[in-house]
């Protein structure tokens, strides 16, 4: 898995950037970290579908356990968002089995991040938190089932549905 990654979360992960060509990649992702009440909100998204998933408490202990940490993080999402296990399985045992890391892509890309995470804090706020784990399910479902346009709004989907789209080419390609 490719991640890109704000300056505030590459200084807070302090990690090697790897270039990597994540043009109509499945396995590119965006990620953004930033502290609210006290604690760090990790969230990513899928660079092709705008699919979230969502931490809440993440200390430097988690960054020793990233890679599975953030696996599980999207196989979880993923299932309570209704995808297909066959689907879910299949894009799960194709990830690479490391993370990579790099700046941002582009200004858009970072736009719908910054709404993600907008998103994301919104929920945190309205509906509190889960303590027991740092992996907020219940916002990872909020931002996904949201609509979100593109293209001055002339195309608007679904994060969750526009993944499930996704992985149905990935499957049987």
């Amino acid at each position: 898995m490719h991640i890109q990654c704000t300056k505030t979360m590459l200084d807070y992960i302090k990690t090697e950037l790897t270039e990597h060509n994540t043009d109509n990649d499945m396995y590119a992702w965006h990620a953004h970290f930033l502290k609210r009440s006290g604690k760090n909100l990790l969230v990513i998204m899928h660079d092709l579908s705008r699919f979230t998933v969502v931490f809440y408490g993440l200390k430097k202990s988690h960054i020793k356990k990233f890679y599975p940490m953030i696996s599980v993080g999207v196989m979880n999402a993923m299932m309570d968002a209704g995808i297909p296990l066959e689907a879910m399985g299949a894009y799960m045992q194709r990830q690479p089995q490391a993370l990579s890391f790099n700046k941002t892509k582009n200004r858009t890309l970072v736009d719908r991040l910054n709404k993600a995470v907008e998103m994301a804090d919104h929920i945190l706020g309205t509906d509190g938190y889960h303590a027991d784990s740092i992996e907020q399910r219940h916002a990872s479902l909020f931002c996904n089932q949201l609509m979100v346009c593109e293209d001055n709004y002339k195309v608007c989907y679904h994060p969750a549905d526009k993944l499930k789209g996704y992985l149905e080419l990935f499957l049987y390609s």
